[in-house]
């Protein structure tokens, strides 16, 4: 069934634009983190690690507490005038960059948390949404076919499809492209944005402080760029003109009943957990690794012979090659995810979910038990990459089990705000006790998201596939 009409090859690609660029400001952000404490604010080494937890836990707090509202405005936006996924996301970039302008002037830790709950906002307003971007492009006269070897992107009226309709509704493609996207994004923050403060360094003649503050204003305007393209370019949905025009706290009801009672969403909720979770681990926690070896182990040399003050040039560049070798991995390995959700003989929808589960479970024990904290070991490059295709599989498979769902529509921002609500108790738990156990064992994360794996695993062996019957969920809810 075709709920949205002449969706368009521009439509795709700004929804795949907002992932990249979202993903590419996170990773900057998460990746200089530890850095810009150091640096600006001059905190002690041996609280950064509580600091990271502390920024952490308000960024998903905020995250938490908003996600919800946020999915059910962008139902009754829908319900009053249409357009609500291209509304939401457009001015999600608008506050992103209020708050990255922020970073750049503040000069304590009370002002720091103040400018990472906007953040948080920001990027909860737009990441809250691709979901349900996501299933806009799955209801669309729009079309990904892969025919002998052309691609062709358009309507439904393109003739000789090489496959039939499947049974029930898969996104692997469209969840693998996005995946792609935000792979993308993360490899370009670790290769232009990551490594800005440097360059500002080297080009304008700027100490560490200066070059950070400077970075931080040129991605926000980054962030106002991105908010330009998502409104002109996004798709806009048409108002439901057989909505019954509920209230906003009736459409959040509907979405908590239906995630209650499907267990498809369950799942979904699950793999949301995890793979949010990897995915701060992968941008937190390796950099603070990086760090935390070149300054304990004497790796670092003074660049400031008035003050003696250690600067770690040689550590910032080696976290950027570290992370940027995982999220290359992690966009090699999309188009398999892709494969692996819609080949027809692939009949569970928890397949693919236990697949990236167990990847997660073998790279982060590895990683925990290799005896050894140096990352430039060969065990630790493995284990890098191996996150790094855990990481993409757990966020195409759980998108692609949520978005997989028909006739949720009226819901679907509902459903997503929740998603991203479960995503952030995964971030919440993964940032408040890893960061206070980095400090005891630089490790400890990476062990607490292997155990986080290993439930996956065992929630996806035991769930059984719900056979939808296809009526609208409203109806399910009476």
């Amino acid at each position: 069934m075709v709920n949205h009409n002449n969706y368009t090859l521009l439509n795709y690609l700004a929804f795949n634009y907002a992932g990249f660029a979202c993903i590419s400001i996170i990773v900057f952000l998460s990746s200089t983190q530890p850095f810009y404490i150091k640096e600006v604010l001059e905190l002690e080494n041996a609280k950064i690690g509580g600091v990271i937890g502390i920024l952490g836990f308000i960024d998903e707090l905020t995250s938490m507490i908003s996600a919800p509202f946020i999915g059910a405005l962008n139902d009754k936006l829908n319900t009053i005038s249409g357009g609500g996924s291209r509304i939401v996301p457009s001015i999600a970039f608008l506050v992103i960059s209020i708050a990255l302008a922020g970073y750049s002037v503040c000069s304590k830790f009370s002002e720091l948390m103040l400018f990472r709950a906007i953040f948080a906002l920001g990027v909860t307003g737009c990441m809250s949404m691709i979901t349900v971007l996501l299933n806009e492009v799955g209801d669309s006269d729009f079309k990904l076919t892969f025919k002998r070897r052309e691609i062709l992107l358009g309507h439904e009226e393109e003739e000789e499809e090489v496959e039939a309709e499947p049974e029930r509704k898969k996104n692997g493609k469209f969840s693998a492209l996005i995946g792609i996207s935000t792979g993308i994004g993360a490899i370009f923050a670790v290769s232009v944005f990551v490594p800005l403060p440097i360059k500002l360094g080297d080009k304008f003649q700027l100490d560490i402080k200066s070059s950070l503050e400077w970075a931080y204003l040129v991605v926000s305007g980054f962030a106002i760029f991105s908010f330009m393209i998502l409104i002109i370019w996004l798709y806009r949905t048409r108002s439901n003109v057989n909505s019954t025009h509920e209230n906003y706290f009736e459409l959040l009801r509907h979405g908590f009943e239906f995630s209650r009672i499907n267990h498809q969403v369950k799942l979904a909720y699950a793999g949301a957990f995890v793979a949010r979770s990897t995915t701060v681990a992968m941008a937190v926690f390796i950099p603070l690794m990086v760090y935390d070896w070149y300054y304990n182990k004497g790796q670092c040399k003074s660049n400031d012979q008035n003050t003696g003050n250690l600067t770690c040039h040689e550590g910032y560049v080696f976290s950027a090659i570290l992370t940027g070798i995982a999220q290359t991995i992690a966009l090699v390995s999309a188009p398999f995810w892709g494969f692996l959700i819609d080949f027809r003989k692939v009949k569970s929808r928890s397949t693919p979910l236990k697949v990236a589960a167990l990847f997660g479970l073998v790279g982060n024990f590895l990683f925990c038990f290799s005896n050894t904290t140096n990352p430039k070991t060969v065990t630790c490059f493995l284990s890098v990459c191996i996150l790094g295709v855990s990481q993409i599989g757990l966020i195409i498979s759980s998108m692609s089990v949520l978005t997989g769902i028909s006739d949720v529509h009226e819901i679907m921002g509902s459903l997503s705000g929740f998603y991203s609500f479960c995503g952030g108790l995964g971030i919440l738990s993964i940032t408040l006790l890893g960061g206070f156990l980095s400090d005891l064992w630089i490790l400890g994360p990476f062990f607490i998201l292997g155990t986080f794996n290993a439930a996956l695993l065992v929630i996806c062996h035991i769930n059984r596939d719900e056979k939808y019957q296809g009526e609208s969920p409203l109806l399910l809810l009476g």
